[in-house]
């Protein structure tokens, strides 16, 4: 089987907590994973829609949008909200590098970290019950383009950390201008879809310029900060992607 296909395999192993089996695998199996990742966020987001729309219609938006999320992060283990705490921690603990590379290293959360996770927590569910009956919407679109918006990311800013034996996110690490490329037919086939179905040509621009703004600004803070982005950056730009997305989907 060639890498970039055992790649799909991989990627859920890396993402979810969902046991796909396969492991381990061949070390360039790796390099291809990110090229996959908008695929593991729409199956996330077709999972958590199918969990909504069985859910009894007793129960109010927010508590069917908090099980929902809930659920998911069962799924994932956590994986991107731990890494939006730990950037919180770097970012607002530390002034400089080294200070800024030994906090994202801290398996522990702090004040920073703590505030960060109650805040998009509390966003995402406000954000999904607003949607009310769209939340599919939500769910979908976020999951899947948000980790689309990671993967692009990858590709335009160089890593930090390339020598980091430590570094759980290095093997993965690697995006050039073939996976930049598969993550934007990602984004354009989603929001195609979705255009087919309905949603309107305004939310779609509306979701593209979310996108490109917290993509190149995040970058370019991470990147003056740190000086290139880690594993943790990564899930950050994901989380605050899916807020954006989420606040698009509302207002448009």
């Amino acid at each position: 089987m060639p890498a970039w296909l055992l790649a799909l395999r991989a990627s859920f192993t890396f993402l979810t907590r969902i046991p796909v089996g396969g492991f381990p695998y061949p070390s360039a199996t790796w390099k291809w994973i990110s090229i996959w990742f908008p695929f593991v966020g729409l199956v996330l987001g077709g999972c958590a829609s199918i969990l909504f729309i069985i859910l009894p219609e007793a129960l109010s938006h927010w508590t069917r949008a908090a099980i929902v999320v809930g659920i998911g992060m069962l799924i994932t283990g956590g994986f991107h909200e731990d890494g939006l705490a730990d950037t919180a921690d770097a970012l607002g603990g530390a002034y400089d590098r080294e200070r800024l590379m030994t906090i994202l290293k801290d398996s522990r959360i702090g004040a920073f970290g703590g505030m960060a996770l109650c805040i998009v927590l509390f966003l995402r569910v406000g954000l999904l019950s607003d949607l009310a009956d769209r939340m599919v919407w939500g769910l979908i679109l976020g999951q899947s383009l948000s980790r689309a918006n990671s993967t692009m990311q990858l590709a335009l800013f160089p890593y930090a950390r390339p020598n980091d034996d430590l570094s759980k996110s290095k093997d993965v690490a690697v995006s050039g201008r073939v996976q930049f490329v598969i993550a934007a037919l990602w984004t354009a086939v989603i929001l195609y879809g979705s255009w087919s179905l309905g949603l309107s040509l305004d939310a779609i621009w509306g979701i593209i310029a979310a996108m490109t703004m917290v993509l190149c600004y995040l970058g370019w803070r991470f990147m003056k900060r740190a000086g290139g982005l880690t594993g943790d950056f990564l899930g950050t730009t994901q989380q605050i992607t899916e807020l954006a997305i989420l606040a698009v989907l509302v207002c448009l």
